[in-house]
């Protein structure tokens, strides 16, 4: 794709620059420590429940969703709405049905969270390839990873425990923030090379 025509596709998202990228650092670090925490103590008990970490993960899927909300009202008028209204419904739908199913055990919780899982991997692997901006690579890789993960838990391939469904969940968590501090340090790349070619002429 043109550099021009790819910088000239993505302009409309220049003003969200810093802000897609310091979501990604929350999200990648959240994410991060959420994993990291899964595997240390696996068995934790936070609210009284013994859900391991899924509290504090279903809680960061509702904020992202609550965001992907608000980038649906910033966009209302553009083609991105309906891409940010399917993330936030989404998003926020299955972190409110965690938090109030804390009590179910994971075998209750597993079909859910493996739905969620696929339809957010399939869903960034076909956004990543339809539009093809720099580093798309990264939300592919992220994608195709919260997919495999989604069928495993499914399938219950290799464990079926509440821990597991939680490092899941991170996984994806820390992959989606990954990819937007990509996404943000291209645009603002992106950002600069506009203020050169402005100066330029």
């Amino acid at each position: 794709m043109d550099q021009n025509d790819t910088s000239t596709k993505y302009d409309d998202f220049l003003f969200q620059r810093n802000s897609l990228l310091i979501r990604g650092l929350v999200l990648a670090t959240t994410g991060l420590i959420l994993t990291i925490l899964t595997l240390v103590e696996p068995n934790v008990r936070i609210m009284s429940q013994s859900s391991s970490w899924l509290p504090m993960v279903a809680f960061v899927i509702l904020i992202a969703g609550l965001f992907a909300c608000l980038d649906s009202y910033i966009w209302r008028h553009s083609n991105e709405f309906f891409i940010n209204l399917q993330i936030a419904v989404l998003d926020v739908t299955v972190g409110m049905i965690l938090l109030n199913e804390l009590n179910k055990s994971a075998d209750k919780l597993i079909l859910l969270v493996a739905a969620y899982l696929i339809i957010k991997g399939v869903f960034r692997i076909v956004a990543a390839n339809a539009v093809r901006f720099s580093n798309s690579g990264i939300a592919t890789l992220g994608g195709g990873l919260s997919v495999v993960m989604g069928v495993l838990l499914w399938q219950e391939w290799l464990l079926s425990t509440m821990w597991f469904i939680c490092f899941c969940l991170s996984v994806d968590i820390m992959t989606r923030g990954w990819a937007l501090i990509r996404f943000g340090l291209w645009l603002k790349a992106q950002h600069k090379i506009n203020i050169q070619n402005t100066s330029a002429n």
